[in-house]
């Protein structure tokens, strides 16, 4: 279909396709993927002539020496160079261009290094200075296969290691998590859209600070011999689709974002254009005496030019949520949403959608062995239905356990990325228990690495929202399903809670609250992403749900916490339409439709009060956690001038009721 169909005139969108959004940095046209592997190496040769040769009757090598031998063991691919008249190099050169106009490295792009001397008075008569970086060399390694990434890991990184599974281990420095306070946005003429002010995850700095990052980062990435430049893709929808380029200084980051990208065919290569271009300088640190800055990480998002640099900071998953971001600027601009969401389907073609912070079994739930994962952290509704934004996944594992999360374990093989995590010196075993780095260990592996999973990763229009908490006072149900108000409303709290142990400090549970279950990610206002969802959800007759993976019987360290088996028993009632006519009753506070009767779980167990000992303390308990509720609301009172306030006083009246008397 045509890009400009995509997008549907409504109060949050505006109408203009992705092409439009994109024409500047010149969208890349569509090309469906005939294959199921999207899997490349640059400039891999192949013979397509089908004739099997034949053997040589005498089985000796065609080498006179043991250095002739390798050298026909491996050969070399094609190499380019800016003399060549070819548009990969050229744009890769344009994305390393300083925004000042100074001359910078010579680069050459393919897997021999040839040191030649630069032309000097070329240099000169551009007007540029001459300096030893504009006489340096910078290789290139663009698009590099998993096995020539691990090698360059295992003989240039400390830390990296081969496993008995076949992954690469490896360490992200410092942070082994990322860093949102130090996230920055630039604010301009084009942010106009962009969310600012109270909850908003969006600091705003001015374009001059952008570009002195940006020209810190091109200048470290100009001191290595050699970086890598990953091209891939973002959304699997072919109308949908966003150009991405990654420069980078590590093998592993390389590795780790070429896997979770949607890797392009050779053919996509040739005259790619990125719509999206991250500069990840992580192992270099910003000025923190440059305006804006709060420590020696930065992280810094243009949506004029559509960049990202980052300064301080080697953990990967900032590369990931980077692109995400941008998504959550461009995408609702069509009217397309944009979320932060797992998504499987059904052998009769029906579509779940799993929100949830960490923590609440948005991937594990997700990743189910009789339903075809189509994507398990961010995904787009679009006109045509869902398509993931991903072309691989970013698992937690600590305590990953192969009877209970198979799928994810299964996946942990080559071409498959551990972080942080503590292995056995001899055998290369991993200890998933261990958390002696950190407890954000990590799993990053591309889609095929599971095996249920559909490919494209797309499908058609949701019939199940599911909304997952972790909720460590035990007072809200297993399962309970929501109005389109409640959805609204419970989508743009984002509710979990922490528990004594997890963090410094923290001895009784603790609500967290992320707006539509992703606030460090959001761009534009959170009830611009609520409305898209309620349309969509009205239009598309969606069922919505509230599903606690949490604490029952009582609070944390009371209470238990809801067995595995017990809520996939539920989520798979959600999706046979059990629950759907189930008989049911309604929660005082948050007034929850609450089904009675859930196969394979205890009807004790579905309605919380029943196993709380003091029905008192459950009481109080309950209005505690809708009054936390309520106050973290307020500072969504307006729409945030993204929708009308009718739609306001929807949602808001959709809030826990905490002057209401609670029987017990």
């Amino acid at each position: 279909m045509s890009t400009s169909a995509i997008c549907q005139k409504s109060a949050c969108c505006i109408d203009r396709p992705v092409s439009k959004i994109l024409s500047k940095k010149g969208f890349q046209k569509a090309k469906k993927q005939g294959s199921k592997s999207l899997s490349i190496s640059c400039e891999a040769a192949q013979d397509n002539s089908g004739v099997r040769r034949l053997q040589s009757t005498v089985n000796t090598t065609k080498a006179n020496s043991v250095d002739q031998l390798h050298k026909l063991q491996a050969k070399d691919e094609e190499e380019y160079s800016f003399d060549d008249k070819n548009a990969a190099a050229a744009s890769i050169r344009n994305s390393l261009q300083s925004a000042s106009g100074s001359a910078n490295p010579t680069i050459t792009l393919g897997r021999r290094h040839k040191r030649q001397v630069p032309n000097v008075r070329e240099l000169l008569g551009s007007g540029a200075t001459v300096d030893d970086q504009s006489l340096s060399f910078t290789k290139v390694n663009r698009n590099f296969s998993p096995a020539q990434l691990i090698e360059k890991a295992l003989a240039t990184e400390k830390g990296s290691f081969l496993l008995s599974t076949g992954a690469l281990a490896t360490l992200s420095g410092a942070k082994t998590g990322r860093s949102p306070k130090d996230k920055r946005v630039v604010k301009d003429s084009t942010s106009e859209d962009v969310w600012w002010g109270p909850g908003s995850p969006n600091v705003p700095i001015d374009e001059d600070t952008f570009l002195k990052n940006r020209e810190r980062a091109l200048d470290y990435l100009h001191t290595r011999d050699e970086i890598y430049v990953v091209d891939g893709f973002a959304g699997w929808e072919p109308e949908s689709r966003v150009a991405v380029r990654i420069v980078c200084a590590r093998p592993y980051h390389a590795m780790f974002i070429q896997q979770l990208l949607i890797r392009p065919i050779p053919e996509d290569l040739k005259d790619f254009t990125p719509d999206i271009t991250i500069y990840n300088a992580g192992a270099f640190p910003c000025n923190r005496y440059t305006n804006g800055m709060s420590s020696s990480t930065s992280v810094d998002v243009s949506l004029e030019r559509r960049e990202m640099v980052i300064l301080g900071t080697m953990y990967a998953g900032e590369m990931k949520k980077g692109v995400f971001t941008m998504m959550q600027y461009l995408m609702p601009k069509c009217g397309i949403l944009s979320m932060h969401a797992g998504c499987n389907i059904g052998k009769d073609n029906d579509v779940s959608l799993f929100f949830g912070l960490s923590g609440t079994g948005k991937t594990t739930l997700s990743t189910d062995p009789v339903r075809p994962l189509i994507g398990d952290d961010e995904h787009c509704w679009s006109e045509n239905g869902v398509f993931n934004i991903e072309g691989g996944c970013y698992a937690k594992c600590i305590d990953l356990n192969p009877k209970l999360e198979p799928e994810i374990h299964k996946a942990i093989k080559f071409g498959a990325i551990l972080e942080n995590v503590v292995f056995t010196k001899n055998t290369r075993q991993v200890d998933y228990h261990d958390c002696s780095v950190t407890e954000n260990t990590r799993a990053a592996y591309p889609i095929e690495h599971i095996e249920n999973s559909v490919i494209p990763c797309v499908g058609p229009h949701p019939k199940n929202i599911i909304l997952l908490c972790c909720d460590a006072f035990g007072v809200l149900p297993p399962v309970s399903k929501l109005t389109k108000s409640q959805a609204m409303y419970h989508f743009i709290s984002g509710y979990t809670a922490k528990v004594a142990g997890t963090e410094v400090g923290i001895t009784e549970p603790e609500a967290t609250f992320s707006a539509c279950f992703g606030s460090a990610f959001l761009v534009m206002h959170p009830y611009r992403y609520a409305a898209l969802l309620a349309d969509k959800m009205e239009q598309h007759s969606a069922n919505a749900w509230l599903v606690n993976t949490g604490w029952t019987g009582g609070r944390y360290g009371v209470g238990n916490r809801m067995k595995l088996s017990q809520t996939r028993a539920i989520i798979d009632a959600i999706h046979s339409g059990e629950l759907e006519n189930a008989p049911s009753t309604h929660t005082a506070v948050f007034n929850l439709e609450v089904p009675l009767e859930v196969t394979g779980v205890p009807s004790d167990v579905l309605v919380p009060e029943v196993l709380w000992e003091d029905k008192e303390e459950f009481a109080s308990t309950l209005q505690h956690l809708g009054e936390l509720f309520n106050k973290n609301f307020e500072k969504f009172q307006t729409g945030g001038d993204m929708i009308g306030q009718d739609v306001v006083d929807e949602i808001r009246n959709a809030a826990p009721q905490v002057d209401v008397v609670v029987n017990v």
